[in-house]
């Protein structure tokens, strides 16, 4: 508290903190540090930065009216403590402060992709003030998680490292498709679990808690390992797959797995290959590889890709996170080939605690025994009654 009252304040919120964790971890290298007017200017004109792809400069450039004030005002030299929700989060010591087009910052990070929601929201969070210089921050979980993943790698001596990003927002068959037939193309799979900066119905910890019983229960989970993956600003628009192929890099990757249903992706077709945003990419060692849709074939009984099934798209069944959303949303059960019933039973058990008024009289009237009525809880019973949806009767 000393130093609040020493130091002027830049009030800054999460998703800023997390994306300088990011650069202060190395993640987004060759970025270290924060860029001032010239490095701004020639990542701008080139779209690269120390030789390497590089789509928006980095820069902090805090809205408010007392943010303005204070970087108006501030020196070369000068200690600005950071502010997030009211606590302390670091402080910078102020090299320079300049001026930048904010429009032109909004093009830079949305990549061309102006049909975004966020762009409002990006249009709210940043100003026409940015300041840079040698930060320091209070806290920095992303730490932790890059200990965890270099152990990891150590043990397994891994060379051939697998990375996906993914919202799992719900976890469904195709997600676990995609991990298992990477499993066997890997030392080891990197999962970057989006963790946005808003609220869902599905929200970040219950989406954890279901990959985690997906992967300690049906994976080799000793070959998996999930990362929170911060969903800030920095990854709107079409830039969202260049900036994560950066930090999957920096994690250690060798490759990674991107759907070709991507928003961002710019799939398209010449001479029967696949091109994309990433044939853009320079100085980024990374392989990438797109992997095709999938969907569920009514009369292959399977899930095919849909560039190898024969059968036309009304026998497909497509796996629209969304609709899955809105089954969640009304507290039904989906079926099973669209969400394994053990992740829609934690989902729904969450989403609708006590549900149920007398769930001792349910389990006795409706589910099978051995004769001795055992209340095993709300998930348990949403997974006995999905059985009950399987269970045939007489023609």
């Amino acid at each position: 508290m000393e130093s609040q009252e020493k130091n002027k304040q830049l009030y800054i919120d999460k998703e800023a903190i997390s994306v300088l964790n990011l650069a202060k971890e190395g993640l987004l290298y060759p970025v270290q540090e924060l860029m001032n007017k010239k490095q701004m200017l020639e990542v701008n004109a080139s779209g690269m930065f120390a030789n390497q792809s590089y789509p928006c400069p980095f820069l902090l450039s805090p809205s408010g009216k007392r943010n303005k004030e204070v970087l108006s005002k501030a020196k070369k030299g000068e200690t600005l403590d950071l502010i997030t929700d009211g606590q302390k989060s670091g402080n910078i010591v102020v090299d320079s402060v300049f001026q930048i087009d904010k429009a032109e910052r909004i093009r830079k990070i949305m990549g061309g992709d102006f049909a975004s929601k966020r762009i409002r929201d990006i249009e709210n969070r940043i100003d026409e003030l940015c300041v840079c210089g040698k930060y320091t921050l209070e806290h920095n979980e992303i730490a932790k998680h890059k200990e965890r993943l270099l152990a990891r790698i150590e043990v397994l001596n891994a060379r051939n490292i697998m990375g996906i990003v993914m919202g799992a927002n719900p976890l469904h068959r195709v997600h676990e498709k995609i991990m298992r037939d990477a499993l066997g193309h890997c030392d080891l799979l990197v999962i970057f679990l989006l963790k946005p900066y808003k609220n869902d119905l599905i929200g970040y910890d219950l989406r954890l808690k279901c990959l985690e019983f997906l992967v300690d229960n049906y994976l080799m989970k000793e070959k998996v390992i999930i990362i929170p993956h911060d969903d800030t600003y920095l990854y709107a628009g079409q830039n969202r797959m260049i900036m994560n192929a950066i930090v999957a890099k920096n994690f250690g990757c060798s490759k990674l797995l991107v759907g070709e249903n991507n928003r961002g992706l710019s799939v398209y077709y010449l001479d029967n290959e696949v091109h994309s945003i990433f044939d853009s990419l320079q100085g980024i060692d990374l392989e990438v590889q797109i992997l095709p849709e999938y969907v569920y074939c009514d009369t292959c009984k399977t899930l095919v890709s849909t560039h190898t099934c024969p059968h036309g798209h009304h026998h497909h069944i497509n796996y629209n996170a969304e609709s899955f959303i809105e089954f969640f949303r009304l507290g039904l059960l989906p079926p099973a080939m669209l969400v394994r019933r053990q992740i829609s039973a934690i989902i729904l058990s969450a989403l609708f605690p006590n549900r149920f008024k007398d769930l001792d009289r349910l389990y006795y009237d409706i589910l099978p025994s051995n004769g001795i009525i055992q209340n095993s809880g709300e998930e348990e019973f949403y997974l006995k009654l999905m059985q009950l949806y399987q269970t045939t009767s007489l023609n």
